[in-house]
């Protein structure tokens, strides 16, 4: 996926393995975005795992961060995950 995208990587699009995020400031730019990615997935006979996909949202999951306007934040499930871990009783829990 990496050299399907390597011209939209670190402009409109990031790429990690088989997970792509578009990014764009504006849903008319978003739309755009998406035809370019749409139109290199075909070219390349690249199929999409619908379950995957979210469209025209501002904040979405990606390994394990929200990325959203604000930024790439920690996911709030990770946060609970370490907040609810009980803390080590002995050396060898630490």
């Amino acid at each position: 996926m990496t050299k399907i995208f390597k011209p939209l990587i670190g402009h409109t699009v990031e790429v990690y393995i088989d997970d792509i995020v578009v990014k764009s400031k504006t849903r008319e730019e978003h739309v755009l975005h998406l035809q370019e990615v749409f139109h290199l997935l075909r070219k390349y006979g690249k199929k999409l795992n619908p379950s995957k996909c979210a469209f025209g949202v501002s904040d979405v999951k990606f390994l394990g961060f929200m990325v959203s306007q604000r930024g790439i934040e920690v996911s709030p499930d990770q946060v609970k995950a370490v907040m609810e871990t009980p803390p080590p009783r002995s050396k060898k829990e630490l």
